[in-house]
């Protein structure tokens, strides 16, 4: 009887040193990882028909994937079957049976979303609508933007943010942006360029007068400046509502919430005065990257955002943190048949400073309105110019 019940203790210790085993395992991300395959070329977007009928920057059509280990210039298989996540090793296998007969709860990556998650993703949410004048070059946009810092910087894609670039082009005020907020969307502000990558423009500037322009997400960010409201009436708060950002890679299967303006199915009098915030739960499915095993970019599925009109939206954590940018989809003919994607705000932070030399949160608490100055005076000159060449057929 001793030598059974000494058994008995030897087993339950054994089990208890592999769970212990395992919680150091995941503390030091020694379980199976995602597989991250190249970011896709998608279609990005854009447009209005007219300056009242309103077409919502576009999301996108699905191009071809790259696996990581790639041959130069190689084409392989198309996104919508991407390559399954890496199979655990035996071990750890074994580790995880044991959790379950000790019956050791799996630790949370971040929390389920809230009511109070889609309330703070909803109020941080922006509309941006750029209007032009008739018979021009350009088209009316209408997109989706996120506060990310009290003082009024918003962040949306750079295919939106171009069209800051060309606010006066051909001539001055031919192009008109305000921001838009609440549901339905109110306008409220205008705004100015802060940032916008010049990689982005070097990579896509003549895309700015194709039909279906396409991009894989890579640089696609730009960030907006608060410069004054629309009229006297409206009033100028002393802090925005706005998501903080995480520095973490996403992680295949959290839950997120996305929230964006999407307009896909919706007329130009509608977006015009009855247009309203969409958001939507869901979780991470495909990890992307643009150039290394890196996880860039990620798939969050069919929703009600996957519309035309939600690039720039937000995807969220449980804890209100914004994770992604949502940036191109695939097609479909509804909504639950897309696949949208979003850049992660932790390859965002790290291009950033790779882009304007300096580090993303003490760029969002320097002088905005000098930095802002800088920009447009130095850098925005020659982006404008690269684009109008390519308008002109230079």
């Amino acid at each position: 009887m001793l030598l059974w019940n000494i058994l008995r203790l030897v087993f339950i210790l054994q089990k208890i040193i592999l769970a212990i085993v395992a919680l150091i395992a995941l503390a030091f991300g020694l379980g199976s990882q995602p597989t991250v395959v190249i970011a896709p070329t998608e279609t990005q977007p854009a447009v209005l028909e007219t300056p009242q009928t309103t077409k919502s920057e576009a999301t996108a059509t699905p191009a071809e994937t790259k696996p990581v280990q790639k041959p130069p210039e190689k084409k392989e298989t198309p996104t919508t079957t991407p390559a399954a996540s890496a199979t655990p090793p035996p071990a750890i296998k074994s580790i995880a049976e044991a959790f379950v007969d000790l019956n050791v709860p799996p630790v949370p990556t971040s929390p389920p979303a809230t009511q109070s998650t889609n309330e703070k993703a909803r109020a941080a949410l922006v509309n941006i609508i750029c209007t032009t004048e008739a018979s021009g070059p350009l088209n009316s946009i209408s997109a989706s933007g996120v506060f990310i810092h009290p003082s009024g910087v918003i962040i949306t894609n750079a295919h939106v943010g171009q069209y800051f670039l060309l606010k006066d082009y051909p001539r001055k005020g031919f192009m008109n942006c305000i921001i838009r907020t609440g549901s339905p969307a109110q306008p409220k502000y205008r705004a100015e360029l802060l940032f916008l990558p010049p990689s982005w423009i070097e990579n896509n500037a003549q895309k700015i007068d194709d039909e279906f322009p396409t991009g894989n997400g890579e640089h696609d960010y730009a960030l907006l400046r608060i410069a004054g409201t629309v009229s006297p009436s409206v009033t100028f708060p002393d802090a925005f509502p706005y998501l903080p950002f995480s520095i973490d890679p996403p992680k295949e299967s959290t839950e997120v919430l996305v929230a964006g303006y999407p307009a896909g199915f919706l007329g130009g009098i509608t977006i015009a005065k009855d247009f309203y915030a969409a958001s939507s739960i869901t979780r991470i499915g495909q990890i992307y990257t643009f150039n290394a095993n890196t996880p860039d970019m990620f798939s969050i599925g069919g929703t009600i955002v996957a519309q035309q009109g939600s690039s720039g939206g937000a995807v969220t954590d449980g804890n209100g943190t914004m994770m992604g940018l949502i940036t191109t989809s695939t097609q479909g003919a509804d909504t639950a048949s897309r696949d949208l994607r979003a850049i992660a705000t932790s390859y965002i932070v790290k291009d950033f400073e790779k882009e304007s030399g300096m580090a993303f949160e003490t760029f969002l608490n320097g002088n905005l309105a000098a930095q802002a100055s800088a920009f447009n005076t130095g850098t925005a000159p020659t982006l404008t110019k690269a684009l109008t060449n390519v308008l002109e057929g230079h």
